[in-house]
C-alpha cells in the first residue's frame, strides 16, 4: 500500500510518484473518477464483461512486456542484437496499448480495442500523459518515436552498417515502468469507482466477451489460447468483475504466463522467462 494525490493505493509505485506531481496526480485522478463514474453508475452484464477483459488484456500486456524487456537484456547480452530494436520497442508499445484499455475513450467495439493500432495506441497513450506533465509527455514521445525508427531501420532497410545507428537507451527501463504503473493507476481508480458505485448483481463475464479473448482468427488462421480459457473459466467463477492490473496477476496465473516460455530442455545458458520479473513491475 501506498499514498499519493491524498488517496491509498494497493501498489507501491516507484515512477509515477517521482516523475509527477501530487497535485497532477490528483487532477488525473478527479477528472478520470469522473469518466469513469459515467460508466459504472449505469452498470450491466455487458460493461462487466467489456471491463473485466480489457483489465485483464492490460494485465496480459504487462506480463508481455516484461518478457521482452528480458528477452532484449539476453540477447544483447549474447551479441543476439538483430533483434533487440525490436524487443525494445514492442515492449513500450505493449505498455502504450495497455494504458489505452484503461481509458473510457477508447471504445470496446465489440472487441475491435484489442488490434488497436501503432499509431492509435502511441497517440492516445501519450496524451494520458500529457495529464500529468506536458514535458514529461513530449519527452516520453521523443523516446518513443526513436525505439519506432530504430525498428523499423532494421527490420525494413537491412542496414550494411548493422546496428551502428541503434543507439544505448538508459531511459528505457523507466520508461516501461512509467507507462506500467499509469495503466496501474488508472486501473485501480477504475476499481474503485467500481466498487462505489456499480450494482454487484451485474457482476457477470458473459462468454462472449471471454471467448473473443481466449480464441482469435489472424488472417484466416485460427488461434486458440487454452490458458486463457481456463483463466477467464475461473475469473468468471471467482472474480467475475474488472480489479486492478497487479489483482489479475495471480501466483498460478503468473506462473503458467511466464513458464509457457521456458525451455523444453535443461541445457546451459538458455532464456528464463522467470528471471527479474519484476525488472518494470511487481509482478506478484
Amino acid at each position: 500500500m501506498s499514498n499519493l494525490a491524498g488517496r491509498s493505493w494497493y501498489y507501491d509505485f516507484r515512477e509515477i510518484d517521482t516523475a509527477f506531481s501530487e497535485a497532477s496526480c490528483a487532477k488525473v485522478s478527479a477528472g478520470l473518477l469522473e469518466r469513469y463514474s459515467n460508466l459504472t453508475k449505469a452498470w450491466n452484464p455487458e460493461l462487466n464483461s467489456e471491463w473485466t477483459c480489457r483489465l485483464f488484456m492490460a494485465a496480459k500486456l504487462v506480463m508481455s512486456s516484461t518478457l521482452h524487456v528480458n528477452a532484449a537484456n539476453f540477447a544483447e547480452d549474447r551479441n543476439l542484437r538483430v533483434v533487440v530494436p525490436y524487443l525494445r520497442y514492442y515492449s513500450v508499445l505493449s505498455l502504450l496499448r495497455a494504458v489505452c484499455y484503461t481509458l473510457p475513450e477508447h471504445e470496446w467495439k465489440g472487441g475491435q480495442l484489442i488490434q488497436i493500432a501503432h499509431g492509435k495506441a502511441i497517440y492516445g497513450g501519450l496524451e494520458h500523459l500529457r495529464r500529468f506533465d506536458k514535458t514529461i509527455a513530449d519527452s516520453s514521445e521523443t523516446k518513443v518515436r526513436e525505439l519506432k525508427a530504430e525498428r523499423e531501420l532494421i527490420s525494413y532497410r537491412a542496414p550494411s552498417l548493422g546496428d551502428d545507428h541503434v543507439l544505448e537507451k538508459n531511459y528505457f527501463l523507466s520508461l516501461c515502468t512509467l507507462l506500467a504503473e499509469v495503466a496501474q493507476f488508472n486501473s485501480e481508480l477504475f476499481e474503485a469507482s467500481l466498487l462505489e458505485h456499480a450494482d454487484t448483481a451485474h457482476f457477470r463475464l458473459l462468454s462472449d466477451y471471454a471467448e473473443r479473448i481466449a480464441s482469435v482468427t489472424i488472417d484466416g488462421h485460427y488461434f486458440g489460447d487454452r490458458e486463457d480459457a481456463y483463466r477467464l473459466g475461473y475469473i468468471a467463477r471467482k472474480q467475475p468483475h474488472p480489479v486492478n492490473l497487479q489483482h489479475f496477476m495471480k501466483k498460478g496465473y503468473v506462473d503458467d504466463f511466464f513458464g509457457a516460455w521456458v525451455a523444453d530442455d535443461e541445457a546451459r545458458d538458455l532464456f528464463d522467462p522467470d528471471a527479474m520479473m519484476n525488472i518494470i513491475f511487481d509482478i506478484p
